[in-house]
């Protein structure tokens, strides 16, 4: 939803009445699948190696490979709320370890120097050692300074009747207003450890006294209730 920069001031200037920070996982069950993944890797990779005969090659790819993918490519996202009065603002990041912004620096870093010196010396074809060296660190988690620190905006709106609905497997809370209108629909990650102050800040804001937990998505659309305010849609 495009807010105005008034709207945005309103929200960012208000008091903060609460905030919390919770890890988000990029899929379901994504934990287990990295370890899964890791380990496949690790060991086709040393396989490949026996098999070849290059087993020093790919056992430096089987120590490097998996933990790419655990810690960088499949991280969790870092999410940080700030709760005001006219709606909320928030930062995500992948949650990368810091090392990883410091890597991606020296790698962009080696590909100008690979770059610059192996022209002087062999010519243009440097190019293709180092733009793989700088393409690493440009693919790399963000900027090498750090995590994108971006906020994001969204204004709750008092002329509807928010319902909430509380999703325990996915950690989420889903705001509906009632008639439904899909532009306002709010959706929140919420941390286990303050999910009770989280709900109570949220219900005497909008002065929601409907609030329906769900244990999945499937059955929070199966749900009564959310079915009735998608019958009475407005959008």
């Amino acid at each position: 939803m495009n807010l105005t920069e008034e709207k945005i001031s309103q929200i960012e200037n208000a008091p903060i009445l609460f905030e919390w920070e919770t890890l988000v996982p990029l899929g379901p069950n994504m934990h287990k699948f990295r370890l899964i993944f890791s380990l496949t890797a690790f060991f086709f990779l040393i396989g490949c190696g026996i098999y070849a005969d290059e087993l020093i090659f790919f056992t430096i790819l089987a120590i490097f490979i998996p933990p790419t993918f655990q810690f960088f490519v499949g991280a969790d996202y870092q999410y940080h709320y700030y709760l005001t009065r006219y709606g909320y603002y928030y930062t995500s990041y992948q949650k990368v370890p810091e090392f990883g912004y410091k890597l991606t620096a020296i790698f962009m870093v080696l590909g100008v120097i690979v770059a610059i010196v192996g022209t002087m010396v062999i010519g243009p074809m440097a190019f293709v050692g180092g733009g793989m060296f700088l393409l690493t660190g440009i693919l790399g988690k963000g900027l090498p300074l750090g995590p994108d620190m971006t906020k994001h905006y969204n204004a709750f709106h008092f002329e509807f009747k928010y319902i909430l609905f509380l999703v325990i497997e996915t950690k989420k809370i889903w705001l509906t207003t009632e008639p439904m209108k899909t532009d306002y629909t709010i959706c929140l990650y919420y941390s286990s450890k303050y999910q009770k102050e989280i709900i109570s800040v949220l219900t005497k804001i909008l002065s929601s006294s409907e609030i329906y937990r769900v244990k999945t998505t499937d059955d929070w659309a199966e749900h009564p209730r959310f079915k009735e305010l998608k019958e009475n849609k407005i959008d």
